[in-house]
């Protein structure tokens, strides 16, 4: 039992752990564990590289106390390619503006759009009368990037994967998906 409390609105990382104590009727002596669970309230308990290392340490924590660990997923997996600053902002080049089934040319920014963002946070190259072409949506400087958009967030998984695998060996381990994953 704690008496801590957890606000919501206070989370920066979309993943939770706990050392629990717990008893039964059929071992009354009890014994720890650790349980780590997706917090949904943060981007969806999608994992990012704060989760992925978080994720590793709760697990190395408990194969390293011989503790059992379980694991409940309920996440929407790697946080990848997520610039919220850029979405709202984002025109497509339809190859026919009134058959969107026909498919698009490129994806842009007006001129201002893309005068708007810091250096660096999208390639493209200008279209005239139209605005940027984008090339790539990289995310330098922007808020909402903290902790990585690409490739660092699916490294963190191996990580994950090369400890979740040790623990299988040390320790009991249970991984409880939920049919939001």
């Amino acid at each position: 039992e704690s008496d801590r409390k957890h606000d919501i609105s206070s989370s920066d990382i979309g993943m939770l752990a706990w050392r629990l104590f717990l008893r039964t009727p059929e071992f009354p002596e009890g014994r720890s564990l650790v349980l780590i669970a997706n917090d949904v309230t943060h981007q969806a308990g999608s994992f990012g590289v704060a989760e992925d290392q978080f994720f590793k340490k709760a697990t190395e924590y408990a194969r390293q106390r011989g503790l059992p660990r379980v694991y409940i997923a309920c996440n929407s997996g790697a946080r990848v390619g997520l610039v919220e600053e850029i979405m709202p902002k984002l025109r497509v080049h339809w190859n026919d503006a009134a058959d969107p089934s026909k498919g698009f040319q490129y994806l842009y920014l007006t001129e201002a759009d893309y005068k708007s963002l810091p250096s660096g946070a999208v390639i493209g190259k200008l279209v005239p009368g139209v605005g940027y072409a984008l090339d790539a949506v990289v995310g330098q400087g922007l808020s909402s990037i903290q902790g990585g958009i690409g490739v660092e967030n699916l490294q963190g998984s191996g990580s994950i994967a090369g400890e979740t695998s040790r623990a299988y060996q040390d320790i009991f381990t249970l991984s409880y998906v939920t049919g939001r994953s």
